[in-house]
């Protein structure tokens, strides 16, 4: 749910509130890599973020159905709110990822992802309307 606190024109000030807290919009949101984390979360969390942004396309490449079991909060060690982002980068710089957007979207349920960005499949940049078709059909 998202409670409007403040709002100007286009603009609004609020709260996001989650199964695992609340956070303060407009928030910086640091992503963190859900395998190599630089700085602890432990850390993060310190210094004050409630919300991170990690991927679950290298999630569910790294753990499996195991990421299912023990879900994302306890993966990443954070007790704040995650965003999990499905892999559309992963797209573009790989050409392709071996998983569908609803079965992404099942594991992204699966791991309790507090919010979950579905997995778009861009076509990238210059294709031919063929290629544009056949990639968009394939989904």
């Amino acid at each position: 749910m998202f409670e409007i606190k403040k709002s100007d024109l286009a603009g609004r000030i609020g709260i996001l509130h989650s199964n695992h807290g609340k956070i303060e919009t407009p928030a910086y949101v640091p992503v963190i890599h859900p395998v190599k984390q630089i700085i602890p979360t432990k850390k993060i969390k310190e210094i004050g973020f409630d919300l991170v942004i990690t991927n679950a396309y290298i999630t569910m490449k790294k753990f499996g159905q195991d990421a299912v079991k023990r879900g994302i909060h306890n993966i990443i060690d954070f007790d704040g709110a995650v965003m999990t982002d499905s892999g559309g980068y992963q797209v573009l710089e790989y050409g392709d990822v071996d998983v569908a957007p609803v079965d992404m979207a099942e594991f992204e349920k699966g791991i309790m992802t507090d919010f979950a960005i579905p997995l778009d499949k861009p076509t990238g940049y210059g294709l031919s309307k063929r290629r544009q078709n056949h990639m968009l059909t394939k989904l």
